[in-house]
């Protein structure tokens, strides 16, 4: 009976260790890997410099699956957005109850932060319909307050260029939910 008991244990924990192995491979093998990122990066309508720039290979990309790029790209977003939208306060002497030269843009970025706050749901949820939609939301907000930007004398270049940044995220964004998330589900 010990000999039973000892064979079904070793068994059992043969069966453990492969369980491991194998979910720890499973996982490497979903990261994102360099072709990928090529794939995304070369894609029509993707600033391709930009998208090689922000996925380079560093050791938080490389741990990232598809799933954990968008999350991280919607995050990196918003962190642009935010100091933006600092910048963009700070510059136009802003205040609440008074217009200010950059009115349009502060409020479109304000906009692009709830859509990101609400896109991080509906990432985990999976609901990639409405993820789109927001990704959407904050390029058309970046086009707006391009246009705006653009009818200044002189045309403050350093906001327009930080607003097409956004939109270049956006647009990488894109690229992962429509040839990677979309085709997992």
């Amino acid at each position: 009976m010990v000999a039973y008991v000892d064979k079904n244990f070793s068994s059992a924990c043969l069966v453990v260790l492969l369980v491991f192995v194998v979910s720890s491979y499973a996982r490497f093998s979903t990261m994102v890997t360099k072709d990928e990122i090529h794939f995304i990066c070369t894609q029509q309508d993707i600033n391709s410099s930009f998208c090689f720039e922000v996925l380079k290979a560093t050791p938080e990309i490389a741990r990232l699956d598809f799933f954990g790029l968008a999350k991280f790209l919607l995050n990196y977003q918003a962190q642009n957005i935010s100091d933006t939208l600092k910048q963009f306060k700070l510059s136009g002497g802003y205040t609440r109850d008074i217009e200010s030269k950059y009115s349009v843009c502060i409020e479109v970025y304000e906009d692009a932060l709830d859509n990101r706050d609400r896109a991080l749901k509906y990432l985990a949820a999976k609901d990639y319909d409405s993820l789109n939609t927001m990704v959407s939301a904050t390029m058309t907000d970046m086009f707006t307050c391009t246009d705006d930007l653009s009818t200044m004398k002189p045309i403050p270049k350093l906001f327009i260029t930080k607003s097409n940044v956004i939109s270049d995220l956006s647009s990488i964004i894109f690229v992962i939910l429509e040839h990677c998330l979309r085709k997992k589900n």
